[in-house]
């Protein structure tokens, strides 16, 4: 029999639970990623929106402390207005979620993650121009999301719910996305 490995206080066995804490959630956006007819498409929705606020860095001035709850903000008419309850008092990143819906013409700056819901469509434009620069995750489900200013974009592939970054816009709004929710994206948008 091999003689047993012994370890000392300074050593670890294998990789602490921190380090590992990354590919976990990494593992956990991959298990969303099911397929789009095969579960509720809105709780899908709402569980990538979860795991986005654990991969985005917000500028400093936006997020100051940790008792600072990071806003989740759903813009108009959405059909994931009930699932999105679900995660209503979780904790991201040391700050709690807080969800808010919000109606046309209300202002969204004080969000941190804004959904915007399909019924926005006719109005994309402004309300893009006004978030941007603004440190606010923009993300919707609308045809070409990403590709007309904003961060993230949800699209159906292969009978799958995947998503599209604007890595342009976000940076240009202060945000950080980790290069590990890059790799995930079906697409990056860089300029």
């Amino acid at each position: 029999m091999p003689p047993l490995r012994t370890v000392s206080p300074t050593q670890t066995a294998g990789p602490s639970v921190p380090r590992l804490l990354p590919s976990l959630l990494l593992a956990l956006l991959l298990i969303a990623d099911v397929r789009c007819f095969g579960a509720d498409e809105s709780e899908v929705e709402v569980a990538y929106l979860y795991n986005f606020s654990k991969f985005v860095d917000w500028p400093a001035d936006r997020l100051r402390s940790r008792s600072d709850s990071l806003l989740v903000c759903v813009y108009g008419r959405a059909s994931i207005g009930p699932a999105i309850a679900s995660i209503d008092g979780k904790r991201a990143r040391g700050h709690r979620l807080r969800v808010i819906e919000r109606a046309r013409g209300e202002s969204l700056r004080a969000c941190h993650i804004v959904y915007v819901a399909a019924s926005e469509e006719p109005y994309l434009a402004p309300v893009l121009r006004s978030l941007a620069g603004e440190g606010v995750l923009t993300v919707s489900r609308i045809p070409g999301f990403a590709a007309n200013g904003g961060i993230i974009g949800f699209v159906a592939q292969e009978r799958r719910l995947r998503f599209e970054i604007n890595l342009a816009r976000a940076q240009a709004s202060g945000l950080y996305i980790s290069s590990q929710l890059l790799q995930l994206a079906t697409r990056v948008i860089r300029e």
